[in-house]
């Protein structure tokens, strides 16, 4: 019977393992053989001049330019085939330029969202956007906070639905009052749901900071994510610190146990041990002569993790 349930456990362990492994470990980031297979440089190597670099912004406009008349060229020849009554072929043409349209065409020139713009900015409730931003958290509520549901293939499609309604949202209704939670969403999405499309967490960060700058005081815990992020997958922790202090400043979304967590990572990344920022453990302490201040009620000094010497 050992035996058995054993091999039982197995079974469910290694592909947990494995889903675990893909989580934790990131994006396999090899590059095809001709664009890796460079030669080694030479003994006397010396680093490329500013002035000899590529022109960046020709290169990416000729990739969209491109990419733009491909997608021409596909409808054409979807007109083509059904014109001609060869019905499959024309579905052919469509569904490539349906993959086509869908591929995501990333940020390359700037340090911002793909969406963002001066013109954005939440100033009053749009029905049309309204309806769009609920079709998209319904989409979300359907499987979010349930652990691995994210690797699910139908999850994922579900997630590439909402994340196509957040950002009509921002490109199509920039004044709606839903711009700032959509672009949280949309970092939301990135990190939690699409880690093959954003293996580098750099569109979560740019959605994340966003949605921050077009509402400082916004209901979701946007800082937080943030700061996990740079803490946890980029190991950026000046960074995280800084968005760390914001949550417990702003009391970011009145999540208490971000904030303790908040409280907890600025201690083990300043190793501050006698920080008044260390949180109180419930039905701890309690007969101290003096408990130390939670971080729900303490104000954080601006731009300090210091002891309290008071």
């Amino acid at each position: 019977m050992q035996t058995h349930s054993t091999r039982r456990s197995a079974c469910v362990f290694l592909p947990l393992l494995l889903v675990l492994s893909a989580g934790c470990e990131g994006i396999a980031r090899s590059h095809d053989d001709r664009v890796a297979d460079i030669n080694p440089p030479p003994e006397e190597f010396h680093a490329v001049a500013r002035e000899d670099l590529p022109n960046f912004p020709d290169l990416v406009e000729n990739m969209v330019t491109q990419r733009q008349a491909f997608i021409r060229q596909l409808i054409a020849l979807e007109r083509a085939y059904l014109l001609a009554g060869n019905t499959t072929k024309a579905n052919w043409a469509r569904r490539q330029r349906e993959l086509t349209e869908a591929i995501e065409v990333y940020p390359y020139l700037t340090d911002t969202a793909p969406e963002h713009s001066l013109a954005v900015h939440p100033e009053e409730q749009i029905p049309e956007a309204d309806a769009l931003y609920a079709k998209g958290t319904e989409l979300l509520e359907d499987f979010r906070g349930v652990p691995f549901t994210g690797y699910l293939k139908d999850n994922q499609r579900k997630a590439r639905e909402a994340l196509a309604l957040f950002k009509r949202v921002l490109a199509e209704y920039p004044k709606s009052d839903k711009v700032d939670d959509s672009a949280y969403h949309c970092g939301e999405i990135y990190k939690e749901y699409l880690r093959d499309d954003d293996p580098d967490n750099e569109l979560a960060v740019r959605y994340y900071r966003w949605a921050v700058a077009l509402d400082p005081q916004t209901p979701h815990p946007a800082r937080f994510d943030c700061a996990v992020v740079y803490d946890f997958r980029l190991h950026i922790r000046d960074k995280a610190l800084e968005l760390y202090h914001q949550v417990l400043e702003t009391e970011e979304a009145g999540n208490e146990s971000n904030q303790r967590f908040a409280a907890t990572r600025i201690e083990q990344l300043t190793d501050d041990d006698t920080s008044h920022l260390r949180p109180v453990e419930p039905n701890r302490n309690q007969n101290a002569g003096a408990q130390r201040k939670s971080p729900v009620t303490a104000k954080l000094p601006e731009g300090s993790a210091e002891q309290d010497n008071n």
